[in-house]
C-alpha cells in the first residue's frame, strides 16, 4: 500500500544519503589522519621510545580510509555510471554486495576506532602530536556509525526484496515499492499480433470451407 511505498522510498533515500555522508567523512578523515601520522613520525624522532604502535594505528586507519574512498564512489553512483555506459558498475549495486560490503566496512572502521582510541587514551593532550592523534581518533568513529546505520537500512531493503521473491542479485535501486521484488514486468507486446493472426486463421478456414458456418455471438 501507500505506507509500504513510502517506507521503501525513504529507505532508498536514506541509503543514498548515508553513502554521500560516508564519502564526505572519509575525505575529512583522510586529511586528519594524514596530519596525525605525519605528527607521530616527526615526534618519534625526538623521543627515546618508539612510537611504532601509534604509527601503526594511524597507518591502518589511513588504509581503511583510502579503501573506502576508492570503493564507495562506484557504489554510491553506480546507477549513474551504469546509465553512462559503465555496465560493470552494476555489480556493485547488487543488494547482496551492498549488504556484505557495508557490514565488512563497519567492522574495519570499528577496529580502526578501537585501535586508535587505545593509543590515544594515554597520550598527554599538551603534546601537539597527541591532539592531532585524538582528533583523528574521534573522526574515525563517524564513518563507523554511518556504516552501521547503512547496514541496518540495507538489511531492511534486502528483507523486503526477499519477501517479494526477488533474488539477492537484484539491484538495490530497482527494488519495487510495493512487493520488493523489482519493477513490474512490461506487458508483452505480441499479444495483439497473436490475436490478429488467430483471427486471420479462422477467416481463412471458414472461407475455404463454405459448408461450415462461422459462429455468431448471441445478441442481447
Amino acid at each position: 500500500g501507500y505506507l509500504t511505498m513510502l517506507s521503501t522510498s525513504l529507505l532508498k533515500l536514506l541509503r543514498y544519503s548515508l553513502y554521500l555522508a560516508t564519502l564526505v567523512l572519509a575525505a575529512i578523515e583522510l586529511i586528519v589522519v594524514s596530519v596525525a601520522l605525519a605528527a607521530v613520525s616527526d615526534f618519534d624522532g625526538l623521543t627515546y621510545g618508539s612510537l611504532s604502535p601509534w604509527r601503526g594505528g594511524a597507518a591502518y586507519t589511513l588504509f581503511v580510509t583510502l579503501l573506502t574512498l576508492l570503493t564507495y564512489p562506484f557504489v554510491a553512483f553506480g546507477n549513474i555510471l551504469t546509465n553512462r555506459g559503465f555496465h560493470m558498475c552494476a555489480r556493485y549495486n547488487m543488494v547482496i554486495y551492498e549488504v556484505v560490503s557495508a557490514v565488512l566496512f563497519t567492522v574495519l572502521w570499528f577496529v580502526a576506532g578501537v585501535v586508535m582510541a587505545h593509543y590515544a587514551d594515554g597520550c598527554p593532550s599538551f603534546y601537539s602530536m597527541c591532539g592531532k592523534y585524538k582528533a583523528a581518533t574521534a573522526f574515525a568513529w563517524f564513518p563507523f556509525f554511518v556504516f552501521l546505520c547503512n547496514s541496518v537500512v540495507l538489511s531492511l531493503l534486502t528483507h523486503r526484496a526477499r519477501k517479494g521473491g526477488a533474488p539477492l542479485t537484484i539491484l538495490t535501486y530497482e527494488i519495487d515499492y510495493e512487493s520488493g521484488s523489482g519493477p513490474a514486468p512490461a506487458a508483452p507486446q505480441h499479444v495483439e499480433s497473436q490475436y490478429q493472426q488467430a483471427t486471420k486463421t479462422d477467416a481463412s478456414y471458414y472461407g475455404s470451407n463454405p459448408q461450415v458456418s462461422m459462429p455468431v455471438a448471441p445478441s442481447h
